[in-house]
């Protein structure tokens, strides 16, 4: 018996419909199997199905994809600058004396106005005492000067007394008149004399070692500890001299150091030199940086950024999109599933991504990472993020 199958253009194949067994012992199971492949093959093959069709359809490289999006982007210089204190200053005693008592802690925040040295004040006390018993005697004396001044003068109006008397009287009331006020003079001396045994902070900050102890004496100006304000600091750095022009003060500045790594501190640009230092070509900057949890420390080193301009709403993508050509830079973009190249032009850089000045659009998908193994129409789908 013979059949015939037809599809689309004509093919007679003639196969057996009876098979003899030559060996009888594997009860015809190959050759019905050998039938049965063969069916299956022509079958596929007028079905119109092909090897490598499905293999294709199903066929991407794995990629990390991202948007362009829009971001405002700081145009800056980066400096290198030392740290120092606002204010720093050595305390020291206008007056000789010892030292009675140190009210303080070394290495220990001061307020200001707080007590910090006391030097004994026995003596100056007594002069103060001396002094406003002279005074009272003096005041007693001038009252009664004046008063016999006044009788003379009328006296002396009156015809009944003499010039000379007169005269001598208006003197004695001048001379004891010119010793109150000097002596009241003397005691606002000693007064602030007195007020010089009792060293206060004249401002807030950090007390460092004291030089003296209790029972010592010190003679004005003698030494006797530094105190330094440190919840505000000023940094001093240098920038190329070709930003003279765009550097103003009350400008912003972003300062790390690698004593606190993790912290970025904020402050504001104060002093900008007028003069390019002649060695280097550069310029001297000068800014107020707030050091509240007192986490610097005068002396330590620092980088600075100095934010010269913030740009707003300019398209970035990750840095990592970029592929580097012989002219420029490239990206692939994602459209339909499919990776396309594109020549861009780059602007300004910040950590992790980069401006895109031309070449993509906002909201469109570049190729972050993968794009190693991309090439220009290959079919793309997301990496598994597990």
């Amino acid at each position: 018996m013979t059949g015939t199958i037809k599809s689309g253009f004509k093919l007679t194949r003639t196969l057996p419909m009876t098979v003899k067994n030559p060996n009888p012992s594997n009860g015809g199971i190959r050759p019905a199997l050998s039938i049965l492949i063969g069916s299956c093959l022509l079958a596929l093959i007028f079905t119109g199905w092909h090897p490598s069709r499905a293999d294709a359809d199903d066929k991407c490289v794995p990629v990390k994809t991202a948007r362009v999006e829009s971001h405002d982007l700081k145009l800056k210089v980066r400096g290198i600058g030392t740290l120092e204190a606002i204010q720093q200053i050595m305390i020291r005693p206008e007056v000789n004396g010892v030292i009675e008592s140190v009210h303080f802690e070394e290495g220990r925040p001061v307020n200001k106005g707080d007590l910090l040295f006391a030097i004994d004040d026995a003596k100056i006390k007594d002069q103060l005492t001396a002094k406003q018993a002279g005074l009272a005697e003096a005041r007693a004396n001038l009252e009664n000067a004046e008063s016999v001044y006044n009788r003379r003068q009328r006296l002396f109006q009156r015809d009944l007394g003499t010039e000379e008397a007169r005269d001598e009287a208006r003197a004695r009331y001048k001379a004891l008149s010119s010793r109150v006020d000097r002596l009241k003079a003397e005691i606002a001396g000693v007064k602030e004399t007195l007020a010089d045994t009792r060293i206060k902070a004249p401002f807030g900050g950090v007390i460092g070692e004291r030089y003296v102890d209790a029972g010592e004496w010190v003679n004005a100006g003698t030494q006797l500890a530094p105190l330094v304000q440190t919840g505000r600091l000023k940094i001093a750095f240098t920038v190329p001299e070709k930003y003279l022009e765009q550097v103003k003060t009350g400008q912003r500045i972003n300062v790390h150091s690698p004593i606190v790594p993790e912290k970025e501190f904020t402050g504001t640009v104060t002093f900008v030199s007028p003069l390019i230092r002649e060695n280097t070509r550069s310029l001297m900057i000068k800014a107020h940086i707030d050091n509240p949890e007192q986490r610097l420390a005068p002396g330590g080193f620092a980088v600075v950024d100095l934010i010269l301009d913030v740009l707003e709403d300019r398209s970035v993508v990750p840095e990592e999109a970029l592929i580097p050509t012989r002219t420029g830079y490239m990206v692939f973009v994602v459209q339909n599933r499919v990776a396309r190249g594109r020549d861009i032009e780059i602007g300004l850089r910040s950590p992790g991504i980069v401006e895109i000045a031309k070449g993509v659009s906002l909201g469109e998908t570049v190729i972050q990472s993968g794009h190693i193994s991309v090439k220009e129409g290959d079919p793309v789908c997301e990496k598994d993020q597990k």
